[in-house]
């Protein structure tokens, strides 16, 4: 049986077992919280930027406009970035909105929102736009009444935001750009606030 001792500079078997135990539990506490803090980093993105919609009445003819405010907040501590063309209404990406009735139902609109914008140019940052820690950035759109609903009724209106780039398109165009973390695909899409309405005839 081995005596667990140190003397003078000899080292015993039970201190060097210690010392690997120690040094692993170092490096797997740092691998965890870089993990946290990426974790965090995408989380505080995702949960700190809300998109509003805001309408000017609510109460509509068919012959009306229906004028839309589109507001993306960041209530966080660190700068967002979005590509300005994403705030264009698409069916899938960028700003998509949806209708239903008063019992729920999916409104098929009379006319489809679907803009189409050029993909964005390599290397240039001025396409981005900064949304700083509680401030935000919208647009007005304006939409005929008829262009969303085809008879008078009761409505909900909402939308959802996501990008339509990739973090790996960004990487390989502006990686040298501070703008480089940036909204993209890989974050979950945003749910924004429900807006009733009435139409009538």
């Amino acid at each position: 049986m081995r005596k667990c001792k140190i003397l003078g500079g000899v080292r015993s078997t039970v201190g060097d077992g210690m010392r690997f135990w120690i040094i692993a539990a170092v490096l797997l506490a740092a691998v965890i919280a870089q993990a946290g803090e990426s974790s965090d980093s995408t989380s505080e993105r995702i949960t700190k930027v809300e998109l509003t919609l805001k309408t000017e009445r609510d109460i509509y003819r068919m012959s009306d406009t229906l004028q839309i405010e589109t507001r993306l907040s960041n209530s966080g501590s660190k700068d967002v970035y979005i590509w300005e063309k994403d705030m264009c209404w698409n069916p899938a990406r960028g700003l998509s909105m949806r209708i239903t009735t008063s019992a729920g139902k999916d409104v098929q609109s009379p006319v489809l929102l679907d803009c189409l914008r050029p993909p964005p140019a390599a290397g240039d940052a001025y396409q981005f736009v900064k949304i700083a820690p509680r401030a935000f950035y919208g647009h007005v759109h304006r939409f005929k009444v008829s262009d969303l609903v085809d008879k008078p009724g009761e409505y909900t209106v909402f939308a959802t935001f996501n990008s339509f780039l990739s973090a790996h398109f960004i990487a390989e165009t502006l990686q040298r750009e501070p703008i480089s973390k940036l909204w993209t695909t890989d974050i979950p899409t945003i749910t924004s606030n429900r807006i009733q309405i009435k139409v009538r005839p």
